[in-house]
């Protein structure tokens, strides 16, 4: 059953790519072309958080029936593993949270750009420090 949600947690972390990567896209094209925010822009801000609460909750399962699984790289790493997703997920949220508050539709999409960035780049720190590779 670890290796399912083992697997469950690697492969989910694609999907997580695509949301943000089309997140950030559309909200910076929709920032520097002044864009109107539409559904779509409201579905991908709320996707993001989403399928990061689905990925942190898939890594705290696998946390807790696995413990072979815990120092995949160095003993270290996992505990920077965890506490940068932990970050990511908040940042994603306070982000959508203050988009949704602001009134202007260029403030969303710049909000909602800068926010998104910040968590993306710290969920490619975490996935660098669990795979050992920084």
């Amino acid at each position: 059953m670890a290796n399912v949600i083992f697997q469950a947690h690697s492969g989910w972390r694609y999907l997580v790519l695509l949301v943000a990567i089309l997140a950030v896209l559309k909200f910076l094209i929709g920032w520097l072309t002044t864009s109107k925010w539409s559904g779509l822009d409201r579905g991908l801000g709320t996707a993001f958080p989403i399928v990061l609460d689905i990925q942190l909750l898939l890594g705290l399962v696998l946390y807790v029936m696995a413990p072979g699984y815990r120092f995949l790289a160095r003993p270290i790493s996992f505990g920077e593993h965890f506490g940068t997703m932990v970050l990511a997920v908040i940042v994603a949220h306070i982000t959508w949270s203050r988009v949704k508050k602001s009134t202007p539709d260029t403030a969303k999409f710049r909000i909602g750009t800068i926010g998104f960035v910040i968590a993306g780049l710290l969920v490619g720190l975490g996935v660098l420090r669990i795979t050992g590779m920084l």
